[in-house]
């Protein structure tokens, strides 16, 4: 997945817009947990394919983990994040 990927994602996740499991959220979780080096990782990995409500633990910190990692900016408002953009 590439940056605009991520935008297109995030974005979904705060207007409430569908996610497509198996093709996006996972990897995206897959690829962080990787990245940050997590043990048992495998096993994780599992976890979340059995249980995909699992996934919506890692979210909010996948998206914190790829706005510093690509620079992606957000808007916030009122608290409240409206949009993510380059």
């Amino acid at each position: 997945m590439n940056k605009s990927d991520y935008i297109r994602i995030f974005n979904n996740v705060i207007r409430g817009e569908p996610i497509l499991f198996e093709k996006e959220m996972f990897p995206m979780i897959s690829e962080y947990l990787t990245e940050i080096k997590l043990e048992n990782k495998d096993k994780i990995c599992n976890l979340i394919k059995q249980n995909p409500q699992i996934a919506n633990n890692y979210l909010f910190n996948c998206i914190r983990y790829y706005c510093q990692k690509y620079c992606i900016i957000s808007i916030i408002f009122k608290n409240q994040t409206i949009l993510y953009y380059e």
